[in-house]
């Protein structure tokens, strides 16, 4: 499985209460979603490809240029892809006892 995170805005800039960061997988027919929540908000703004993702009893379609909203403590990431490469940035809280984000660079 190939998955490539960046951090853009993090602990290494000095923020303390919000983070983002660039995923990428450019083969997303290799990527298994995970069923996970967390005390943060998080948003998913898509750049390339599209997906379904399905939380909270609803289904969202998105593609390049819409973004997706998890609130806090949502069940979420039954994603089904729908092209074989995404791109999308992820922005979410930074919430104290929450589990680290998946890149692992927003705090310290």
């Amino acid at each position: 499985m190939c998955l490539d995170y960046q951090s853009l805005v993090g602990c290494e800039q000095g923020a303390r209460k919000s983070h983002i960061h660039l995923t990428e997988i450019p083969d997303t027919a290799s990527h298994p979603a995970y069923q996970h929540d967390h005390k943060a908000e998080e948003a998913f703004y898509i750049l390339e490809g599209e997906a379904e993702y399905t939380f909270g009893g609803k289904t969202v379609k998105a593609g390049p240029g819409e973004t997706v909203f998890v609130p806090s403590g949502v069940w979420h990431a039954e994603i089904k892809y729908l092209t074989p490469l995404i791109r999308y940035l992820t922005i979410r809280t930074v919430e104290e006892e929450d589990e680290p984000c998946c890149c692992g660079k927003d705090r310290a």
